[in-house]
């Protein structure tokens, strides 16, 4: 016990005296350690390391996540794309005008399936053409430019990509 301790403050609180005496103690240890330049300088080499090492897996994620959406996006193309001519058939048969209650009501069936795929087909009717999504086949006299007067072929979008452009015949001011 020190000169300076207060004999009253020992006796009511002991584990208080005892921190206080043991934190002036630890105060004048103070220990310090010397880091040599080599090893700072192979830390550092280290730390850039692993945060190229980071750096490398984080592009990887985002490339391995756009893939997974591209491919996400066109998921069963294939089939959707191979199921277009049945659909230009039942076009075929309702045009021609047999059956017609029949083949509208698969044809609607068909497309309210395939439409929760998101294929779609692209309209053309009293539309103007869009090379984008059009295919010109054919031209017509008309009173408007561009403008489409016959669909020869159905075209469709799957995801707001064009898997089949329609096939159209466009109006075309006469001379």
């Amino acid at each position: 016990m020190t000169s300076m301790e207060n004999p009253i403050e020992v006796l009511t609180n002991p584990l208080n005296h005892s921190m206080k005496v043991s934190g002036r103690r630890n105060a004048s240890r103070k220990i310090s350690v010397p880091i040599v330049d080599e090893r700072l300088d192979q830390l550092t080499q280290k730390n850039s390391s692993l945060l190229r090492s980071l750096a490398d897996l984080q592009n990887y994620v985002k490339i391995q996540e756009r893939n997974f959406e591209a491919q996400s996006k066109t998921r069963g193309k294939e089939i959707l794309t191979s199921l277009l001519p049945f659909l230009d058939s039942l076009d075929a048969g309702i045009a021609a005008g047999k059956d017609t209650e029949v083949l509208t009501s698969l044809r609607d069936n068909l497309l309210n399936i395939v439409a929760k795929f998101n294929l779609k087909p692209i309209e053309t009717e009293n539309k103007k053409v869009d090379v984008k999504f059009h295919e010109v086949v054919g031209i017509v006299n008309g009173d408007e430019d561009d403008i489409i007067a016959h669909e020869v072929q159905k075209g469709y979008v799957l995801n707001d990509e064009v898997i089949r452009t329609s096939k159209v015949i466009v109006k075309k001011k006469g001379d």
